[in-house]
């Protein structure tokens, strides 16, 4: 079943109370790789890392509660960043997110602060000056709601946010310091009931032509705030709600509907390229001639042979180019052994394995490169992270089986690891 394997390194950062990453990991202009490591502990802020490949070095960044100055408040944490690095000559930018809440009937919800505990105070957009070193706390999203979605256009000093769990859509000018809050945008967002529940989009599509951005809410339809008037509307010429992509009931937890999962601009190409989670499906969306068209599967050979939908309920955000090679791309995707998917209990942070499969849209050649595997023989089994470096190896964050005697209390742990590009 397993076949090829690809050998890989790990980047142990020993924190134990570190679960879990969620797309926060990115190669910046310096060559370093930049990444979250979240926690769900109600007494632990998310810890940001970072790694040179050069010197084989990694090093702690930052503490998002001393960033924030929340550390040893009582105030539920800052305990994920959910958003990718983005960066400016001379700045960068993170986002944080809430990392305590609970589940209930496959959805994700807010969890009523303990006694002696204050509520989430709401997710913070934080600006890095590279050159003083000094972190500010630039602007934050209403009260209890995190920031689950971030992009910025860096050519018009732009930063859009979605924020969790209401869907509250919000915008931060870097050049005049304002914040726009427009309201949710999304029915109720994961705290709707009945049908004003939906999942939230996990990735905003920016077009550096134009300055609109896309996202998408779980029924398929794709809304675009237009960079001129500052109004979101949904456009008509396109939906993301495919036969293809299996059917999907968007007021039910426990997957994210018709949202796309992974979305990025290909400037080679002038168009999107992204994912369709749990299919694994391929497309592509063109704003400027108005299309939306499917190209093929990518997920792994297990899934494609055996009929089966990726392994993680949502899918994967790790769909990425390759930086030296304009049509390849690069994707891992996960996938549950047959004979567990017969069982009722799966344990998600074990039961899977990860691949790394990569698609060549100048032939149409899809290639599953093997289950990604440590050297000390333990198998990864889900990410939400990738990070091709222009320099010849790849990086993710995955759940990695652990030992509760290392001090890993949930039984696995989170945290990087490298492996060869085979397109390197």
């Amino acid at each position: 079943m397993i076949g090829n394997e690809i050998k890989a390194v790990l980047h142990s950062s020993g924190f134990k109370k570190g679960d879990s990453n969620f797309y926060s990991l990115s190669v910046l202009s310096d060559g370093l790789v930049y990444y979250t490591i979240s926690s769900h502990d109600i007494d632990t802020h998310g810890r940001i890392y970072r790694y040179d490949p050069e010197a084989n070095r990694l090093s702690f960044f930052a503490d998002l509660g001393d960033v924030t100055g929340e550390t040893g408040k009582k105030s539920l944490p800052q305990g994920k960043s959910h958003t990718p690095f983005m960066e400016t000559e001379d700045k960068i930018y993170i986002t944080t997110h809430y990392g305590y809440y609970q589940g209930n009937d496959g959805k994700e919800e807010p969890a009523p602060p303990p006694e002696g505990y204050t509520p989430y105070p709401g997710g913070k957009i934080i600006e890095y000056d590279k050159k003083d070193e000094r972190f500010t706390v630039l602007t934050s999203a209403p009260a209890e709601e995190g920031i689950i979605m971030a992009n910025m256009d860096a050519q018009r000093g732009m930063i859009y946010c979605l924020t969790w769990p209401k869907g509250i859509w919000m915008t931060y000018d870097i050049n005049t310091k304002r914040t726009e809050i427009y309201g949710q945008v999304s029915r109720g967002g994961e705290i709707g009931a009945g049908d004003n529940y939906f999942c939230l989009c996990r990735m905003a599509a920016i077009d550096p032509e134009t300055g609109n951005v896309y996202f998408t809410n779980p029924d398929g339809e794709i809304l675009m705030m237009d960079y001129d008037t500052k109004k979101n509307g949904t456009i008509t010429w396109a939906s993301m709600k495919k036969d293809i992509f299996g059917f999907w009931e968007p007021h039910i937890g426990g997957h994210q509907g018709y949202n796309w999962r992974s979305i990025f601009w290909h400037e080679g190409h002038q168009q999107f390229y992204g994912v369709h989670g749990k299919s694994g499906y391929l497309f592509s969306f063109n704003p400027k001639n108005k299309k939306l068209e499917v190209i093929t599967r990518i997920c792994n050979e297990v899934c494609i042979k055996e009929g089966m939908y990726e392994f993680f309920r949502y899918g994967y955000m790790t769909l990425a180019k390759d930086p030296n090679h304009d049509n390849i791309l690069h994707y891992i995707t996960g996938f549950q052994n047959p004979e567990k998917s017969k069982e009722k209990a799966v344990n998600l942070h074990m039961d899977g394995y990860l691949t790394l499969t990569t698609y060549d849209l100048s032939t149409g050649k899809l290639t599953d490169h093997g289950v990604i595997r440590l050297e000390d023989g333990r198998y990864p089994s889900n990410t939400q992270t990738i990070a091709v470096h222009p320099k010849g190896r790849i990086y993710t964050c995955p759940w990695i089986p652990a030992k509760k005697e290392d001090g890993y209390e949930k039984g696995y742990q989170c945290d990087l690891i490298s492996f060869e590009n085979p397109h390197k």
